[in-house]
């Protein structure tokens, strides 16, 4: 890889695969639940967002699939992007992947059997988890000397992150009926501070880096980088005071929630923009996944400035499945295939240099583009589309469309562990062959 993509980065402490390696494993097992309990649970979709199904579906992705991508990718890119070392990173990364997988499965029967107990276990399990993953990051981010905006943006991240944790505790322990469940104020500081907040910021410092460095364009404007941390904090922070106020501070909620939406479509269309100036010609897919999610991000911000200027229910369930299921599902599996590239090419390289170093012989290291390449990407990506398109079309003909984008879903995410758990286990091959 040449050496001016990956300025500022420190390879060399790069933890081992099998930190970020047993999250990503896992994400695409929680993505094939999700689409199985929406087969066998279509009521109610996509007519309300609070029945136990559409719930335990929203957080299987939320958490199962996205949040378990992010917990890999944070592991192994803060020592990378910020020189920020998780220490004992292995047990660190077994103690929080023991504690979320029990977590969220309890949080998922808590949805759908409406068990105060599964409530109580999943905040207990799936908060330790987090609690345990956010007190090694910070820790690791507090000494850190690197500096730049994407380290603000994951630090952003990981406080959006945070508040979101204590909020669905709350709500947790309102269902498990230790609190008052207080909905739907908290429930929607939960969301705004859980999507535009940690999996929106996230992607967002991580485009920083990863957009110019994969797809050769120019940098994200110095403007945008520098002013989307403090503006974004400005606008959830004060969102969460109105929310406290309550009906007197309406108004302000709505105009802080479309200022959110014009700052998450500046973000696209400089995406966009960046993409379409690049002088690399050849057809990547990894920038087809990140174009469609611009796509998405815009329809998503259309579609919640009507919800908000409408204040039609139906518009909320719509926006949110936009965003994950758009938006965040298109560019974090184009991210996670970039991703999972780099990191076979990285540990291989750093493999080969040691074996020279020792005298003995080295190994081949495959070039980025080959560890998964188009042709596996563009079938993913067409599966993508069919599954996005069949989704919405659930939404005006729910009992045609509901369970067949189920399905779709499910196929997709059993198509995606296949190729996850096939570059693992090549780079595990031709790393215990070298040392044998």
């Amino acid at each position: 890889m040449p050496a001016m993509l990956t300025s500022g980065l420190s390879l060399q402490q790069a933890p081992p695969l099998s930190v970020p390696g047993r999250f990503f494993l896992i994400a695409p097992v929680f993505g094939a639940l999700a689409a199985l309990v929406l087969f066998l649970h279509p009521e109610g979709f996509p007519n309300s967002r609070w029945t136990g199904a559409v719930l335990a579906v929203t957080h299987c992705l939320a958490l199962g699939f996205f949040t378990s991508i992010m917990i890999g990718a944070l592991q192994q890119m803060l020592p990378v992007l910020a020189g920020a070392f998780i220490p004992r990173p292995r047990l660190i990364a077994g103690i929080v992947w023991w504690l979320w997988l029990p977590g969220i499965l309890c949080l998922i029967g808590g949805f759908l059997h409406m068990r105060p107990w599964m409530f109580a276990a999943a905040a207990i399990l799936a908060g330790g988890a987090l609690i345990t993953f956010l007190a090694a990051v910070i820790a690791a981010l507090l000494p850190a000397e690197a500096q730049g905006d994407s380290v603000s943006g994951i630090r952003f991240a990981i406080l959006a992150l945070t508040v979101t944790l204590i909020l669905g505790i709350l709500l947790a322990a309102g269902y498990a009926g230790f609190v008052p469940l207080w909905r739907p104020v908290v429930t929607d500081l939960h969301l705004s501070w859980g999507l535009p907040g940690w999996i929106g910021a996230l992607v967002i410092a991580i485009a920083w880096q990863v957009v110019p460095m994969f797809q050769i364009t120019q940098p994200y404007p110095q403007w945008f980088r520098r002013s989307f941390v403090p503006v974004m904090f400005v606008l959830l922070a004060g969102k969460s005071v109105c929310a406290l106020i309550g009906n007197g501070a309406i108004s302000i909620m709505t105009l802080i929630d479309l200022a959110i939406a014009a700052t998450l479509v500046c973000f696209a269309l400089l995406t966009l923009q960046l993409q379409f100036q690049s002088k690399r010609r050849i057809r990547d897919s990894h920038r087809d996944f990140w174009r469609l999610g611009m796509v998405h991000l815009i329809a998503v911000c259309a579609c919640w400035i009507a919800a908000v200027l409408t204040g039609r229910p139906a518009l909320d369930l719509l926006t949110a499945v936009l965003f994950l299921m758009g938006f965040a599902m298109s560019v974090v599996t184009g991210m996670l295939l970039k991703i999972l590239s780099f990191l076979i090419w990285l540990h291989l390289s750093e493999l080969d240099n040691a074996l020279t170093l020792a005298g003995k012989p080295g190994v081949e290291v495959p070039k980025m583009k080959s560890v998964i390449n188009n042709w596996v990407a563009d079938r993913l990506l067409q599966l993508l589309l069919f599954s996005q398109a069949l989704l919405l079309l659930a939404f005006p003909w729910p009992s045609l469309f509901t369970r067949p984008a189920a399905l779709a879903w499910l196929v997709f995410f059993l198509f995606l562990g296949w190729i996850i758990t096939r570059v693992l286990l090549r780079y595990r091959e031709i790393a215990t062959a070298a040392n044998t």
